[in-house]
């Protein structure tokens, strides 16, 4: 599996999203928010099947920046897109996804917290995804 290729399909399907105005698929160094990026995974465990056949990303954090922390629209924001399922869930729609980089990307989580930009403190959530494909590509 391809690490870069797998971070450029993630960020395909994040401006898809409801309220993302614009992903990175590496942490930028000012983001315009709404928008999103792909972070570096904790690890990237090989050789899970015999012979190569299958290699896990694990903990690939995906962020999504919403706005001010302080407005009532980043928590309606973050809301909508920590959602478990529906339009607007990040989770249903990135598993839904038809993937071409991995075999199956996995969202295991949501957490929160602030990331300050130009200054301005801005919410964030902060999805976990594990992946899985091939371990000779």
């Amino acid at each position: 599996m391809n690490l870069k290729a797998l971070m450029d399909e993630v960020v395909v399907v994040l401006e898809q999203i409801d309220g993302v105005q614009r992903a990175y698929g590496w942490p930028p160094e000012t983001v315009s928010p709404p928008a999103g990026y792909v972070s570096y995974p904790e690890s990237i465990d090989f050789d899970q099947t015999y012979r190569r056949g299958l290699d896990k990303v694990v903990g690939l954090p995906i962020v999504l920046v919403s706005y001010e922390v302080t407005s009532r629209r980043a928590r309606d924001r973050v809301a909508d897109w920590s959602a478990g399922a529906g339009p607007t869930s990040v989770k249903a729609i990135l598993e839904a996804h038809r993937w071409q980089s991995c075999d199956d990307l996995t969202v295991t989580a949501c957490r929160f917290d602030v990331e300050t930009i130009a200054d301005i403190p801005y919410l964030v959530a902060v999805f976990t995804a594990d992946a899985t494909g091939p371990g000779g590509v």
